[in-house]
């Protein structure tokens, strides 16, 4: 086995929405988790470790712009209806291997709007879930 010891930069990252890469985007993250318990038997020490559901979700925080075209494109204008997968891709400028993980079946749970006196710019974090991550594709 070959394992690179590459460290990807923020300025290595592209992000596909529905298809289109976003360019006003200045935070994303997501977490999987799976519930796990330790099966217990005969005497003090576990037998076993179960596994159960598996959950998903992330956040990314978006140029209001750029949350105005999702809602825009949004069945009734509402966001919160939105389905979408996401493509995350570490594409490094020095030639280095491409890595791209995609999120899939992704819905906004919630969002945000405001802002305070002397901001340049709006952004909005939409916090989602979703049903899969497809990493290293």
């Amino acid at each position: 086995m070959i394992y690179s010891s590459k460290n990807y930069s923020w300025n290595d990252i592209s992000i596909a929405i529905g298809g289109r890469i976003i360019e006003g985007i200045e935070d994303v993250e997501y977490t999987a988790k799976q519930d796990k318990a330790v099966l217990r038997g005969r005497g003090g020490k576990g037998h076993g470790i179960t596994r159960g559901n598996k959950d998903f979700e992330g956040k990314i925080t978006l140029w209001q712009s750029e949350v105005e075209s999702m809602i825009k494109d949004a069945p009734n204008k509402d966001i919160l209806s939105l389905s979408f997968d996401v493509i995350w891709s570490f594409v490094p400028e020095d030639g280095g291997a491409t890595v791209t993980d995609v999120l899939t079946t992704c819905e906004i749970t919630e969002y945000k709007k405001g802002m305070k006196q002397g901001d340049k710019n709006m952004l909005i974090e939409l916090p989602f879930i979703f049903l899969d991550v497809k990493p290293q594709q």
